[in-house]
């Protein structure tokens, strides 16, 4: 009995010592201002568009997209770790219209050269890459509503 009680403790104790991690996604709803509403030519010229300029006006450089539906940036140094720092790159997509998802590409680049994907997101990090392009984003039209773990405790919670 001893020796459980030990374990759960220990189990206890290192799960409060373990990083928070987030998936490397984040999903936004497009919403329309009247002003866009009545001159959209293309819904999806026109959302691909507020994403360009979404991505621009939070410091990013937009790069070659590997296909026509997405917007692609390119990549920015966040860390500096000695043996390698940590870069992101970010791709835009909509999706159905009515919401977009941002891509969160991190990865770890080793002083010999080699790059490593991350295959989670810190919240340090993500606060790091995230914290323009909220507000960025909204002054697009482009509403942050988290990803669906947030959405899925949101809706536990009542909401």
């Amino acid at each position: 009995m001893l020796r459980v009680v030990s374990l759960i403790a220990v189990l206890v104790l290192l799960s409060g010592c373990s990083p928070r991690l987030s998936p490397l996604y984040r999903d936004y709803e497009v919403t329309a201002d009247e002003a866009a509403a009545e001159n959209v030519v293309d819904d999806h010229t026109e959302v691909m568009e507020r994403i360009r300029m979404g991505l621009e006006s939070a410091g990013w450089e937009l790069g070659d997209a590997i296909t026509s539906n997405v917007v692609a940036a390119e990549s920015r140094k966040f860390r500096e770790w000695g043996l390698y720092s940590i870069e992101v790159n970010l791709e835009v997509a909509p999706v159905g219209g009515n919401y977009v998802r941002l891509f969160v590409h991190p990865y770890r680049v080793y002083f010999t050269g080699a790059k490593r994907k991350i295959p989670y997101l810190r919240g340090s990090l993500a606060r790091s890459v995230l914290k323009d392009l909220h507000e960025a984003f909204e002054e697009q039209g482009l509403e942050h509503i988290g990803t669906a773990q947030t959405r899925d405790r949101a809706l536990l919670r009542g909401d």
